[in-house]
């Protein structure tokens, strides 16, 4: 019951809008490209809905609560602090310490108070209310007691009641805010266990305590006192202190009436939003404004047309465009109305915007969205979903594994949730479920599986004779090729390192296998294997391996050692050093000797001439090369090699820069005693940070005259780094065989052949001539031999000189149909399909369903995961599985430029790559390095070869 409250001035709830006209507004949403979509039931009439869109303008995340009102089961609440609805806290606490399964952010509030605008009304009764909200702009979604929402403009009228009946309006109930200068205000228990009381901008109260509507007592300017649990206490300020003390006295009889312009007799709750986005299914005008404009995270909740169904949205944004744009005001509104919204309100967004939920068979709530803030915002009031459903006995039970798919003769782990016939949790035993599976052969322990045979299986849990749940498992033949989740190991030693292997069958489908079934194993003693847990030794380098089923990968690993020796200048490219001297009586000059060196073909060569000007400290320096050197950050030591024909009383030296710029003076000798060659090395430990070194130099310290010629080679940096792991014969991880590649002969109206050649820069006449003449011979072959033509990468410099159709990625998006063949030619010159021309997308996806030949053959500048956004990448590959495993008889191909001839099988698609020019070891000396795709079609047999261009 909700208290005091006067009906004179009520109108019937109803389920229009009174107060807002319909407009004839008109939107442009952003067009759906592709969306996902997962649904749960998360109790009985609740199914929670997670949606990922991508849309003409980017990524939409959403997540869409779908209850249903006439589910004697739910309820929906408004949701306050239980422990003082003046503060704030986060929605999932808000939800756990109200029992409720699912809750949204509601009420948008003043970030300074915490307080509410407009009123809340929870569990049947007002929390909060405010008579300065008496406005045409901020509407409030109610749920009466049978459960009926309804959607209006409240009007709010406080009044005190003295004991002669005169009524004095009051700014607010447990809504303080310190706006409200000059009036009273009303708070109970909610507010919490104290009054405000006196404060800077409040210097005077005058305190009325009511219990039981009776007048308790009177309180001036307190720090705050106790509010009774069973009655309240009126502030007022200035003037309104002097109709307290004229009006009342202790003893007498007090009450108050909270009044709206609607009927409140049957209202369970509501929650007062911002403008109204839907209203009769037709978007509304909008009286209130939230960032309207620009896109947001956002919240809102509507009804369908029957009124049965109350949708809660959430909208992410903000945190990051790349995984949520967010939605403007008038997109959210003509989002409301797709999901099927008649009447939508909208919510607090922002930072604001939240959703809970205890998802299927879970126990504990969790958070669905990502907050923009990167955590919860503490709200004042949430919109909270309940289960009211009497807890019952396990009913069925959910079982799941943590991937689809899994490899004959590997364990698959599932893990099993019981539910009652109201989808609510139910504590099982493990012990009482009996397991089975059909589809394929294998065998269990426990809930851990391992298939023997290959296929579709369905995985089933059983309690006694009616409580079941199933599982769909695809079981794959034996893997064709094993991954390991680290590539290459650098580690220092006793450092540990846990392994995971993943599987891809022939196909390109792939799965993790279990640790247990692999063999693993440790090349050159580098370390120790625990199962897939590796501890390295004391130093060295050598390989870990896995294997299964006939198939290996390896893993190089190297330990950190000190002392390692890099060249990091031997010279040989620097043929034009600068020489600096310290005065202008010194003289220096460097040359790039051929006759005297270390390592060859080259050595610094240093003429000096210190004989005049007897000033100490004469100086002559080579400026290395790029203004210097890197040094690594685990430097200790910089060594050179320095040849003198002749002992002199030099220094040599070389100047090094920290991570600050500072320039240290390090001497590798204070006198040249040598002749001939010499090692030379000095310590850098001093030196915080070291960051290159920048010059070697000669000084002649004393004033001596001295003349001559040094040479330098081989500069080198000792430093604790990773020794290269060298390569084993041993450690050759397996190549899956490629059926499709071999060379054929094809002929026939069902034929076709086809050349695929990569290209990443533009071709100069003058300083490309081996490229040039390459892809003449190429064009010829093509001209004379090949059907189609398709370049792939940035530049084309073969359709100029072209006589058979071509197609080229640097080119507007296009497609040719040959001989049952479709070859369609992508434009992501910008970067995607999107951000070039998002009508590509959907010309693209018509290419698709309108193909009805053997082979689909797609080009691409790049590889999808090179995308700008390696999501829409992602798309276009789903895109492409989707459609092999819906016409399982068609060969889809895919061929992008890429740093390497090669190809790979991905969900039933085959991926090739053509490096061209760019192919390892390619020069005018091994030109046949720069290879060029033959692809053969006979019928719906695709075979293909990388062949050289000359």
């Amino acid at each position: 019951m909700i208290k005091y409250i006067r009906k004179s001035l009520a109108l019937l709830l109803m389920p229009a809008l009174l107060l807002v006209s319909l407009s004839t507004y008109t939107f442009a949403a952003p067009l759906v490209i592709n969306q996902t979509v997962e649904k749960q039931n998360i109790t009985s009439g609740v199914v929670l809905e997670k949606y990922n869109r991508f849309t003409t303008s980017g990524w939409i995340r959403t997540n869409v609560l779908r209850v249903d009102l006439s589910n004697e089961n739910v309820k929906v609440d408004g949701l306050v602090n239980n422990n003082s609805v003046s503060s704030i806290t986060t929605v999932k606490n808000l939800a756990k310490t109200g029992g409720a399964v699912a809750a949204v952010n509601a009420s948008f509030f003043d970030p300074a108070s915490g307080s509410p605008y407009g009123p809340v009304a929870a569990n049947g009764e007002f929390a909060m209310a405010s008579a300065g909200d008496n406005t045409d702009h901020i509407a409030t979604l109610a749920i009466d007691k049978l459960s009926r929402a309804f959607f209006q403009y409240w009007k709010t009228a406080i009044e005190l009641i003295t004991p002669n009946g005169t009524r004095k309006s009051v700014a607010a109930y447990n809504n303080y805010n310190g706006y409200y200068n000059y009036n009273m205000y009303i708070v109970d228990s909610k507010w919490g266990s104290k009054t405000p009381g006196v404060s800077k901008t409040y210097p005077s109260w005058l305190e009325m305590v009511v219990e039981d509507g009776i007048v308790k007592g009177f309180s001036v300017d307190s720090p705050g006192i106790d509010i009774p649990k069973n009655g309240y206490v009126v502030l007022a300020t200035m003037g309104h202190q002097k109709f307290l003390t004229d009006n009342f006295k202790v003893g007498d009889p007090v009450s108050y009436d909270i009044k709206l312009n609607v009927d409140q007799s049957q209202l369970q709750m509501g929650l007062t939003g911002g403008t109204m986005l839907v209203q009769g299914g037709k978007i509304a005008s909008f009286t209130h404004s939230a960032a309207g404009s620009s896109r947001q995270p956002r919240t809102a909740a509507g009804t369908t047309v029957d009124g049965k169904t109350l949708l809660i949205v959430t909208v992410d944004g903000r945190k990051d465009s790349s995984v949520s744009i967010g939605m403007t005001q008038a997109e959210l509104a003509e989002y409301m109305k797709e999901l099927g919204c008649a009447n939508a309100i909208n919510f607090d967004g922002g930072g604001s915007t939240t959703m809970v939920a205890r998802q299927q068979g879970d126990t504990a709530i969790s958070t669905i969205n990502t907050p923009s803030d990167g955590f919860e915002r503490g709200v004042s009031a949430s919109l909270g979903v309940f289960s009211i459903a009497p807890q019952g006995p396990v009913d069925s039970l959910m079982v799941s594994a943590y991937e689809d798919y899994a490899f004959v003769n590997t364990a698959r782990a599932f893990t099993v949730k019981g539910v009652d016939k109201y989808l609510n949790p139910v504590d099982i035993s493990s012990a009482d479920i009996k397991w089975s599976v059909s589809g394929v052969n294998g065998t269990f322990a426990d809930n851990v599986f391992t298939p023997t045979t290959a296929g579709n299986a369905v995985i089933t849990a059983k309690i006694g004779d009616t409580v079941v749940g199933t599982c769909p498992l695809t079981v794959l033949s034996a893997p064709v090729k094993l991954d390991l989740n680290v590539a290459a190991l650098n580690t220092s030693p006793g450092g540990t390192t846990t392994f995971a292997v993943r599987g891809w069958d022939k196909n390109g489908f792939s799965a993790s296998i279990h640790p247990s079934n692999i063999k693993w194993g440790v090349l050159n003693n580098v370390g120790t294997l625990v199962s897939n847990t590796f501890t390295a030794g004391k130093s060295g380098t050598g390989y870990v391996s896995a294997s299964f089923a006939g198939v290996s990968v390896y893993c190089p690993v190297s330990i950190s050692q000190p002392g390692l020796k890099k060249v990091i200048e031997d010279f040989n490219g620097s043929t034009a050093l600068t020489v600096d001297v310290s005065a202008k009586t010194v003289t220096g000059k460097y040359n790039a000797a051929t006759n005297v060196y270390k390592s060859g073909p080259y050595s610094a060569k240093l003429t000096y001439d210190f004989t005049k000007g007897l000033e100490a400290n004469r100086a002559a320096y080579i400026n290395l090369p790029d203004g210097g050197k890197a040094l690594d950050s685990t430097a200790t030591k910089l060594g050179v090699w320095v040849y003198s024909s002749s002992k002199r009383p030099l220094w040599i030296g070389a100047i090094v820069t920290d991570k600050k710029g500072t320039q240290n003076y390090k001497y590798f000798a204070k006198d040249v005693n040598w002749t001939g060659w010499k090692y030379l090395e000095v310590s850098l430990e001093d030196i915080n940070g070291p960051s290159k070194v920048t010059k070697l130099y000669a000084v002649q310290t004393t004033k001596q005259k001295t003349s001559g010629t040094l040479y330098f080679d081989n500069l080198t940096m000792v430093y604790s780094g990773y020794p290269e792991v060298p390569a084993s014969k041993a450690a050759v991880n397996t190549v899956p065989k490629d059926d499709a590649y071999k060379d054929r002969s094809v002929s026939g109206n069902d034929s076709l052949s086809f050349s695929v050649f990569g290209q990443s820069a533009a071709l100069d006449k003058n300083k490309d001539k081996t490229q040039l003449s390459l892809v003449n011979s190429l064009v010829g072959k093509i001209n004379k031999y090949i059907q189609v033509s398709a370049v792939v990468g940035k530049y084309d410099s073969l359709w100029p000189s072209l006589k058979v159709p071509a197609l080229s990625t640097t080119a507007s998006y296009k497609s040719l149909d040959k001989n049952g063949s479709r070859l369609i030619q992508l434009n992501t010159t910008k970067g995607g399909l999107r951000a070039t021309d998002y009508n590509e997308w959907f010309w693209f996806k018509n290419q698709l369903s309108s193909f009805t030949g053997n082979n689909l053959f797609v080009f691409l500048a790049d590889a999808p995961s090179n995308f700008n956004d390696p999501k829409e990448g992602q798309v276009l590959k789903d895109m492409l599985s989707d459609y092999k495993k819906q016409n399982p008889g068609k060969n889809v191909w895919v061929f992008y430029k890429g740093s390497a001839n090669e190809s790979y099988m991905d969900k039933g698609v085959k991926y090739i790559t053509t490096a061209g020019f760019d192919a390892v070891g390619f020069s005018a000396q091994n030109k046949t390095a720069a290879k060029y795709v033959l692809v053969k079609v006979q019928g719906n047999t695709v075979t293909y070869q990388f062949k050289t261009l000359n």
